[in-house]
């Protein structure tokens, strides 16, 4: 039987960092000018499986990271991926949701 795990179940700080991970996926796709449906593709998954890596959802399979941070170009530097933007660095307010959850300070906290 295939247990599911949802966001609900995770630790408050475990779910924040999923869901910025997905933000910052988000952000790095549009950079490398990709639509979701192009990135989808290219890395032989889902427009919806791309679309929960975006939105944080636990559920996705490593593979499918291991696929889309391939096509990305960030395989061999994740930092690509986990750096803030510069202009978030430089204080401006990110997102719809407000400030940038620390990463280091969430990795240092697990």
């Amino acid at each position: 039987m295939k247990t599911l795990v949802t966001k609900e179940g995770l630790p408050p700080s475990s779910r924040i960092y999923l869901e910025e991970l997905g933000r910052r996926l988000r952000l790095l796709r549009k950079r490398r000018g990709y639509s979701r449906d192009r990135l989808a593709v290219l890395a032989f998954i889902g427009r919806n499986t791309l679309a929960r890596m975006e939105s944080g959802d636990p559920g996705v399979s490593i593979g499918a990271w291991a696929q889309v941070i391939h096509v990305l170009g960030v395989d061999r530097n994740l930092t690509l991926l986990l750096e803030l933007p510069k202009e978030e660095r430089s204080g401006e307010k990110a997102g719809k949701k407000g400030k940038v959850p620390d990463i280091d300070a969430l990795a240092e906290s697990l």
